[in-house]
Parts: structure tokens; C-alpha cells; sequence
């Protein structure tokens, strides 16, 4: 027997949230090539260019390496901080294409510059924009694919990221052989087998610009009602800072993932040392223990929506926290490599299943004026505790080595296994234990501060289906998009082709739900809690449902109502951030499962739709604003996404004349499908 849940879904024609779902979804597939293709590259010419300053350095390679690795490290401490800024201020779409492009010529720039300072600076610059580059990529992917299939999204997306390491440094050696092969015919190839691997670098990002310039990405309300000036950098810096601090939800995950990075520095750290020294496996036993955590990674990345629909998300990021330490403490005192891999692919599997949760439940909780400047903030945050990670443990474990000799040689058993003590194996407790801490810590802030966390709502709806001889349609939009006029031409075609219509609003239809259409809509009413206003709304339809529209169509008449329930998920649900489920089972209780056969979307920016009715007395909801009314139409375009069967979109920034001839075409082909579905006797 199916959940009720699962009746709902039904009933709303939506689609699964699958992986095989999200990769026919057209728009995520480009910019997962472009993610996919432009990190494979980048790993190739992060090798290349230590190879080179290596080569350039001498004497003094090591100082040289060194150098290009600080270069890469220093914008997130300079630059990071105002990144999120310029992710939410400027249009992100061109932003992550200006950045492809710059990257790629700076590349290949290397190819002929072959000085250690332009090459310092050159990566300081590439470090830079991959700093824009992520935040934009991540701030735009809650607008970009549907709010169920985030989870799966976000674990592609770092799969991307972190899969291509080992290709790309395989890819490098292979066009380092090429480039050595064919230095008998291009002698510069001979002298500078690295440019090969450049070339393919540049060409790598020219590809991810191709496709990021291919997707569909609206600019944000702030990139299209506000200019950009240095005192708004400074003054939106402030303002995000402000928000990282105040906002629980943000400042908990971003604490939790930015340790969990740190952890992950850690190991990559004292990883070779622990492994090669301490269990005494050699450098190819390194090379497994990477690979081990790669596979952990992955499976712990596409479990994470599976765990998500048993598990409170929340739950999930906090106890996979604390997995990964308790991990960490074991595969500390492992006494062979066999199983330091096991320990080590769930290590992997519980970062990758925190990562995956935590950047979701940021994605779902904050807000887009604010979501750049998060996402900005957590890439910088990360960069600065791995690169303290790598600089730090080493010289821990090296630390408690000297100590651990100092005081004598110490032992203890495993399994009847003798486990040596080293400097390696308390280094990695220690970072077992920071991450127990910010486990522990998350889990402290978002139960102090959440106080009111949302709970689903336990209404059990009898689903009933409208009659089958009438005809239910709904006219959805921002206000000012023209419902009013093509509801009354919408009327007056279905007439004459001799159908019996009955039109009604909502809120209103009914004398109750007229009272509490003039409570919702007189800006005198002032601040109504999302809640209360929800549920208003709900008490509305309920009344015109149950006394208007089940009798009309009961009768065989086409009902078309101005607004139902799609209104509410967009106002309520998205705009106020009440979220979909919660307003979507209240409506269904409240209309017992009554969905329209279609739902016609008159499409229009909100700035326009105020421009039309500016000489006219706004309603409370008119008076909220661009910004809140932008969120309302992209609300609404993302639920004719998801459900395209019931959804017919009309573009009403035209003349009422030609609006109409795309909704007429609407009507008639579901009155053609009602009369095929049942034809009269």
C-alpha cells in the first residue's frame, strides 16, 4: 500500500529524484561536463606547474615548489573574503564564464613564460578566479535543478571535483611521454615537456565556458536592481560576515565541513609517512590507501540521498562527523595496511556522506542574497585549514615522534598485532579528536539556536480525484502578469464553444473566503506569521472548494480559478521559506486531493508587473517587494520544471491579444483531451 507521500507525488506528476532522473535534467549535464572536464584540467596543470617550477628552481626545487604552493594559498586569505561578495553582486553565469576563459589563457600563457615570479603570479591569479568560479557554481545550483534533487546534484558535483586527481595526474604523465617522444621533431617539446599538458589545460577550460555559456541561469534580484561600487563590496563583505555569525544554521555547517577538510589535510599530510614508515607497507601502499579513500568517497557521496529519506539531514551531517573521527581513532591503531584500507574507505565514505549533507542543508536554508558570500566563505575558510592542515601535522607528528623517543619505546596489542607507538598515529588521533569536536559543536549550535525547527505535518488526506466529466483549470502568476484579463477571455472562448464555465478567485469564491481575502490582502492587517498566513489561505480554498468548485464540476461545467494551490507553494512555501512539503500537505488535507487538470502560467518579470500596476493602490503582498516577488516567479518556474505535465508557461510580457493565442491554445488542447478521455454518448 502506497504513503500518503507517495499519493501526493502521484498526484502531482513529479518525478523521482534519481541519479538517472538529474542526469537526463539538461541543463545540470552541461555544467557537470564543464565541472567534470575544467577540474580534470586543472589537476593536469597543477602538476604541470609544479613540474615546472621544480625544473626552473634547481638547486633550490624544494623552496621553488614551495613558493607556487603559497601563490595558490594566499587569495583565499586576501581574495576569499570578498569573493562571495562579487558571487552575489555580479551575474554569475558570465562571472563563471569570464573566469573559464582567464584561467585558460593564463595556462596557456605558461607555455611561454617561463619565469619563476610570472608563474608565482599567474597562479595567484587562476587561484583567484577559482575562487569566484566555485561559490558561483554552488550559489546557482538550487536555482538551476529541482529542490528534491540537490542531494544527488552535490554529490556529483564533488565527485567531479575529487575524482579527476588521479586521471589527471595519469593524463599528465602520458603527455609528458608524448611531448618527450615527439622532441625529436618540435624541439621545444624536448626542452619543455610540460607545455603539452598546458595546451590541454587551456583547451579543458575554453570547453567548460562553451558550456556553462549554453545553461539557462536567471541573474539574481541584487544583480539586477542594485549597482556595484566599493562601498557595496565593503558594506555586502560586512553584512555577510554579520550573517555567518547570526545565522545558525550557516555558522554550524560551515564550522563542520571547514574541520572535516581539515581532517582530510591531515591525512594527506602524515598519510605517506604513516603508511610507507609506521605500517611499513612502501610508497605503492600509499597509492592504495588514496585509492581506498577515492572509493569511500564516491560510495559515501551516493548514499547520501538515500540516508537523507531515513535520517534527518541534520542528524546525518552531525553522526557522519563523528564517524569519520571514530574512523580516524581506528585506523590510527591499525598494524598493517590491509586494514588501514578498510578503515580508510570508511573514512571516505563518512566524509564524503558529510560533505554531501552539509552543502545541501546550506543550500536549502540560506537564502540567494546570501548564498554566494556563504559559499564564498566556506571555500575560503577550507582552503585556509587545509593548507594549515598540511603545514600543521607534520610538524605534530614530528613533535610527538621526539617525545614518544624521549620517554621510551611504547607499545601496546592489537588482535595479538604489536602496535609501536609514533609520532604518525597521535597525530591522527589528534585530528580524530578535532573532528569529534565539531561534531559535537554542530550539534550544540543547531539545538541551541534552531528553536523552532520545522516538523512535517501529520494530516492524513483521503485523495480524491476531480469528476471526470468537468474541467478544472487554474491561472497562475505574479501579480500584475494579467490573469484578470485572460481569465475573462478565457471565459468568453470556452462559451463559445458552448461549454458551461464557472469562474472564481482565490482567496474569495464564498463569502468566508471573501472575509479572509480582505484579512490576507488590506496592507492594514501589517505582519502575519508565514504560518498563520498559510493557513489562512488553506482555510480559503478549503471553503471555495468544498462549496464552489466540487459542485461545479461535479456538473460537467470547466471551473477556472484565478490562483490555488500553486500559490501557496510559491508565496508560502518558497517565498516565505515555509518550504514545499509542509504547505503542500496542508493544501491537499485542505482541497482532499484536489489538483487542477491544468495549471497555466503567465510568466512575467515581477519589476514589470509592478511597472503595470504602479498607478493602482498596492495589497499588502504587492508591497513586499521586487525581491520578494522574484523569488515568487522563480518559485513558480521552478515548480512547471518539475511538473510539466500539469503546466502550460506563456510568456505575458505581450499584448493581451497575443498572450491570449498561446493560452487559447492551452484550453483547447485540454478540453480535446478531456473529450478523448470521455467522449459522450
Amino acid at each position: 500500500m502506497s504513503s500518503v507521500a507517495e499519493e501526493v507525488e502521484v498526484l502531482r506528476g513529479a518525478r523521482s529524484a534519481t541519479f538517472k532522473d538529474l542526469l537526463t535534467h539538461r541543463a545540470f549535464v552541461r555544467l557537470l561536463a564543464a565541472m567534470s572536464v575544467s577540474s580534470f584540467g586543472d589537476w593536469v596543470g597543477f602538476v604541470a606547474v609544479t613540474a615546472i617550477v621544480a625544473n626552473l628552481g634547481g638547486g633550490t626545487a624544494l623552496l621553488a615548489v614551495a613558493g607556487v604552493m603559497i601563490a595558490r594559498t594566499l587569495p583565499a586569505f586576501l581574495f576569499g573574503p570578498i569573493a562571495g561578495t562579487l558571487v552575489d553582486r555580479l551575474d554569475r553565469k558570465r562571472l563563471m564564464i569570464v573566469a573559464d576563459l582567464a584561467r585558460g589563457a593564463m595556462y596557456l600563457s605558461m607555455v611561454f613564460l617561463r619565469e619563476l615570479w610570472a608563474i608565482y603570479l599567474l597562479s595567484f591569479a587562476i587561484e583567484c578566479l577559482s575562487l569566484l568560479w566555485g561559490p558561483a557554481r554552488d550559489a546557482s545550483l538550487p536555482n538551476l535543478v529541482p529542490r528534491r534533487q540537490l542531494t544527488n546534484a552535490n554529490s556529483l558535483v564533488l565527485l567531479s571535483s575529487y575524482a579527476t586527481l588521479p586521471i589527471g595526474g595519469a593524463a599528465f604523465a602520458v603527455l609528458t611521454a608524448v611531448s618527450i617522444w615527439m622532441g625529436g621533431r618540435i624541439p621545444a617539446l624536448a626542452t619543455q615537456p610540460e607545455s603539452l599538458a598546458l595546451l590541454l589545460d587551456a583547451g579543458t577550460f575554453l570547453f567548460s565556458a562553451s558550456m556553462v555559456a549554453g545553461i539557462a541561469i536567471r541573474p539574481q534580484p541584487s544583480h539586477t536592481t542594485q549597482r556595484l561600487t566599493l562601498s557595496r563590496v565593503w558594506r555586502d563583505t560586512k553584512d555577510g560576515i554579520n550573517f555567518l555569525r547570526e545565522n545558525s544554521i550557516a555558522s554550524a555547517m560551515t564550522g563542520g565541513i571547514v574541520v572535516a577538510f581539515g581532517a582530510v589535510g591531515a591525512v594527506l599530510a602524515i598519510g605517506p609517512v604513516f603508511v610507507t614508515s609506521t605500517l611499513e607497507a612502501g610508497p605503492s601502499g600509499w597509492g592504495l590507501v588514496v585509492t581506498a579513500f577515492g572509493v569511500g568517497m564516491g560510495l559515501g557521496m551516493a548514499t547520501a540521498g538515500q540516508a537523507a529519506k531515513v535520517v534527518d539531514r541534520e542528524i546525518v551531517f552531525v553522526w557522519s562527523l563523528i564517524a569519520a573521527a571514530a574512523s580516524l581513532f581506528v585506523l590510527a591503531t591499525m598494524p598493517n595496511l590491509s586494514w588501514a584500507i578498510v578503515f580508510t574507505v570508511w573514512l571516505g565514505a563518512f566524509c564524503g556522506l558529510a560533505w554531501v549533507s552539509g552543502y545541501t542543508l546550506l543550500q536549502e536554508n540560506v537564502v540567494d542574497e546570501f548564498r554566494g558570500r556563504t559559499f564564498g566563505s566556506l571555500t575560503t575558510l577550507s582552503r585556509m585549514f587545509l593548507f594549515l592542515s598540511l603545514a600543521a601535522f607534520p610538524t605534530l607528528a614530528q613533535g610527538f615522534e621526539t617525545f614518544v623517543r624521549w620517554i621510551g619505546p611504547g607499545q601496546f596489542y592489537v588482535g595479538g598485532n604489536r602496535i609501536d607507538l609514533s609520532g604518525t598515529r597521535l597525530a591522527l588521533a589528534v585530528a580524530g579528536s578535532l573532528v569529534v569536536g565539531a561534531g559535537i559543536n554542530t550539534r550544540r549550535l543547531l539545538k541551541r539556536y534552531r528553536l523552532s525547527r520545522p516538523v512535517p505535518l501529520t494530516l492524513v488526506p483521503k485523495l480524491k480525484r476531480p469528476p471526470a466529466t468537468g474541467l478544472f483549470i487554474a491561472f497562475e502568476g505574479v501579480e500584475g502578469a494579467g490573469k484578470g484579463t485572460q481569465i475573462a477571455m478565457a471565459e468568453a472562448h470556452l462559451r463559445s464553444l458552448g461549454l458551461d464555465v464557472l469562474v472564481t478567485r482565490e482567496p474569495g469564491g464564498t463569502a468566508a473566503g471573501e472575509q479572509i481575502r480582505e484579512l490576507l490582502l488590506d496592507p492594514g492587517t501589517g505582519k502575519l506569521d508565514a504560518r498563520a498566513e498559510a493557513l489562512l489561505f488553506a482555510a480559503a480554498r478549503a471553503q471555495t472548494v468544498a462549496s464552489v468548485i466540487r459542485p461545479a464540476l461535479a456538473e460537467g461545467k470547466v471551473v477556472i480559478c484565478d490562483r490555488y494551490v500553486d500559490s501557496s507553494l510559491a508565496y508560502q512555501g518558497w517565498a516565505r521559506g515555509l518550504g514545499e512539503p509542509d504547505v503542500l500537505s496542508l493544501n491537499v488535507w485542505a482541497t482532499q486531493g484536489l489538483f487542477p487538470d491544468m495549471v497555466i502560467l503567465l510568466h512575467l518579470e515581477p519589476e514589470l508587473g509592478l511597472a503595470r500596476s504602479e498607478d493602482e493602490p498596492r495589497d499588502r503582498m504587492e508591497q513586499e517587494g521586487q525581491q520578494f516577488l522574484a523569488k515568487v516567479a522563480d518559485a513558480y518556474l521552478k515548480i512547471a520544471e518539475e511538473h510539466p505535465e500539469r503546466f502550460v508557461v506563456v510568456d505575458a510580457n505581450r499584448d493581451p491579444a497575443s498572450v491570449f493565442d498561446s493560452v487559447r491554445d492551452a484550453l483547447e488542447r485540454a478540453v480535446h483531451e478531456r473529450d478523448d478521455h470521455h467522449p459522450t454518448n
